[in-house]
């Protein structure tokens, strides 16, 4: 019970964490918003990881797996989930961001040659669906997409590439490590496209707590917490509950903002996290994606 109620935190902090970003899109640029969020995390990271590792530097076989997954995880998701936290709700946003698992599958297929089931498709099918009645409101009449759903759909393909790098990476450094050198190399990419500057509008008590939020509790004490659920309940168990990211986000939204979910948003909000679902428990059922070992064989 106590690692379920942990995974519950994480997911609490991960769904808070499209509501405080959406709020940060006033104040700076998609760019320099993950320049300064892992930049602080970063620093933060360096010590602990001197301290519990005893060692400061990655081989350097991983360097190239952390720069794939600084590039792909770090610069280009969180620039596309700003950019749509600009022009869509965090509430839609969050929704969207569910199907991060289907990527994964996806991208696991495609680059890995693992076997997708039929029922395993079906149930992407479904997903995608749900996502489709989402930002369409139950209404196709007249409906394109809003920017910010079509830039928060390319953030997820982006995560399952980062996800295959990511497993590539903890082959040969820890978590904390990857996280930690994949922001590094993130933050330098993205440096000289601002000049090397990070300008912020207006710098008040609200920036710089929401910034430490996304820094602190967001990017590490999240990755602590769902480490240690993944350690104790399984990987597969540990990822049903990011299913709750929207709905504490919706809740979130509903508190703060006074934000209503319609029904054709809930209903499809139900379909998103049932076909996420039912892909997880049926990819337990037939066996795991390719391991990490395995994708570090393939890679060599």
């Amino acid at each position: 019970m106590k690692y379920i109620g942990l995974l519950l935190l994480a997911s609490l902090c991960w769904g808070s964490n499209f509501i405080v970003g959406e709020g940060l899109t006033t104040y700076a640029s998609p760019v320099t918003l993950t320049i300064l969020r892992y930049g602080i995390a970063v620093l933060c990271l360096l010590p602990i990881i001197a301290v519990t590792e005893k060692r400061l530097l990655p081989g350097r076989k991983a360097i190239v797996p952390l720069l794939l997954m600084g590039i792909t995880g770090v610069a280009l998701f969180n620039i596309l989930q700003f950019t749509a936290l600009t022009s869509s709700s965090a509430t839609n946003v969050s929704i969207i961001s569910t199907m991060n698992t289907l990527s994964i599958a996806l991208f696991s297929a495609l680059l890995l040659r693992e076997r997708l089931r039929g029922v395993q498709i079906t149930a992407m099918l479904v997903s995608t669906a749900g996502v489709l009645l989402v930002v369409t409101d139950g209404s196709l009449a007249g409906f394109s997409f809003a920017s910010g759903d079509v830039w928060m759909l390319a953030a997820v393909l982006v995560f399952g590439l980062y996800s295959i790098c990511s497993r590539w990476a903890t082959t040969m450094v820890s978590p904390m490590m990857s996280v930690c050198y994949s922001g590094l190399f993130g933050v330098l990419l993205l440096l000289p496209v601002n000049g090397f500057r990070t300008p912020v509008h207006q710098i008040d008590a609200a920036f710089i707590g929401s910034m430490l939020f996304l820094s602190i509790i967001a990017t590490i004490v999240c990755m602590v917490l769902w480490g240690i659920g993944v350690k104790h309940l399984g990987a597969t168990t540990s990822g049903l509950f990011l299913n709750f990211n929207p709905l504490f986000t919706a809740l979130l939204a509903f508190v703060l903002f006074g934000e209503h979910l319609t029904w054709p948003q809930a209903a499809g909000s139900a379909i998103v996290i049932g076909g996420c679902v039912s892909f997880s428990l049926l990819t337990k059922k037939h066996g795991r994606l390719r391991s990490a070992p395995a994708l570090q064989k393939r890679t060599a």
